[in-house]
């Protein structure tokens, strides 16, 4: 939705001449949004647990090819660092490999 808001405001603003130029705003858009949203490994990523002592869920969702494991990864990483215990599960039924990627990610 930013993205379909940035480039409306865009075309609104700039004007558009037809198809190429369009596709040469949508491109620049999303290369600006994603340079905005730079993110990288951060050292003191934290997140706060529930302060009753009970395990904390996340779960992720999205569409194929997204990073949704490479970011489970990632995140179980950063909660080992911080000296907690992390349990993962897989729960995706189109793909049967799903859970050995995860445990790559997650030994990484």
């Amino acid at each position: 939705m930013k993205i379909i808001d940035r480039i409306e405001n865009r075309v609104a603003k700039d004007k558009y001449l037809g198809t190429s130029e369009l596709n040469d705003i949508l491109r620049d858009e999303i290369v600006q949004l994603l340079a905005e949203n730079n993110t990288k490994d951060v050292e003191d990523f934290i997140v706060t647990t529930p302060a009753d002592g009970l395990p904390m869920i996340i779960m992720v969702v999205g569409v194929n090819g997204v990073g949704k494991t490479t970011t489970i990864g990632k995140l179980a990483n950063q909660f080992k660092k911080q000296g907690k215990k992390v349990l993962l599960g897989a729960g995706d039924t189109f793909r049967a490999a799903a859970v050995d990627q995860l445990k790559i990610w997650a030994e990484e």
